[in-house]
């Protein structure tokens, strides 16, 4: 009898020590986490943000040149700055409107209005535009980077080819990027005027 009594009375005094249970969370085997922090995944690369797209007008206010080549220069200022011309179109009869190309700028050619550059042509992935678009890079790339631009109907491949256009109203210069629907194909810059030529000069 003593030593049941001593048996219980150990026993009571165990309990009287015990911490409370959670029979809740034990029944779900879920772990407590007092502060679980910020989520993320350990194996995950560290992935940086994108910087947002340039808008229409940060663009705009940069459509007057390509590296050496600036629109309102004329040939012979060109010439001054150590860009070499390496063939140059004579306009048609009743026209002052030509092309001309230059040594070491493959894939570039500009219209010029008498002697004057009004528009820079590009066809290789050598030259990018403002906003860093070059020919090869998918048509949904481009988009992105141009940030606000005008996507219409290309004149000869339309619907599925296309024109993204940046151009404020009113401004003298403007930007024609044009795909096939899935990549660019060629882009111009230059006086508004003659970016928007289809066919060039003709």
């Amino acid at each position: 009898m003593t030593r049941a009594l001593a048996l219980l009375l150990l026993a009571a005094l165990a309990a009287c020590g015990e911490a409370p249970r959670n029979d809740t969370a034990n029944e779900t085997d879920t772990p407590v986490v007092d502060d679980p922090g910020e989520v993320g995944n350990a194996d995950a690369p560290a992935v940086t943000p994108a910087k947002p797209a340039p808008g229409g007008p940060a663009i705009a206010d940069t459509l007057d040149r390509l590296g050496p080549l600036r629109i309102g220069a004329t040939l012979r200022d060109l010439g001054r700055d150590g860009v070499a011309l390496a063939g140059r179109d004579e306009p048609q009869e009743g026209s002052s409107c030509g092309y001309a190309n230059f040594q070491r700028l493959p894939d570039v050619s500009v219209m010029l209005d008498g002697e004057r550059v009004v528009r820079i042509d590009v066809s290789g992935p050598q030259h990018a535009t403002p906003g860093g678009v070059r020919t090869g890079m998918s048509e949904a790339e481009a988009i992105k980077r141009l940030g606000r631009v005008d996507i219409r109907p290309h004149p000869y491949t339309g619907p599925e080819g296309h024109y993204l256009v940046v151009h404020r109203e009113g401004e003298p210069r403007g930007l024609i990027v044009e795909t096939d629907g899935k990549t660019v194909q060629t882009w111009r810059i230059g006086q508004w005027e003659q970016v928007q030529w289809i066919e060039g000069c003709f």
